[in-house]
């Protein structure tokens, strides 16, 4: 188990990711696919929170 606010680390280190707002489990599943596909509006957030290369 990883806890990270960093997507960069959670996508090298997990397959399988959790995303949480205020200790409520929003999504889960595989790591690139909610990463390249966000289905809830605050895992939205948070990856395109992220500046992209």
């Amino acid at each position: 188990v990883i806890v990270t606010h960093d997507l960069a680390v959670a996508r090298l280190l997990a397959d399988r990711l959790m995303v949480m707002r205020r200790s409520e489990v929003v999504e889960s599943g595989l790591t690139d696919q909610i990463l390249d596909d966000p289905q809830h509006p605050y895992s939205q957030l948070l990856v395109s929170s992220v500046l992209q290369p």
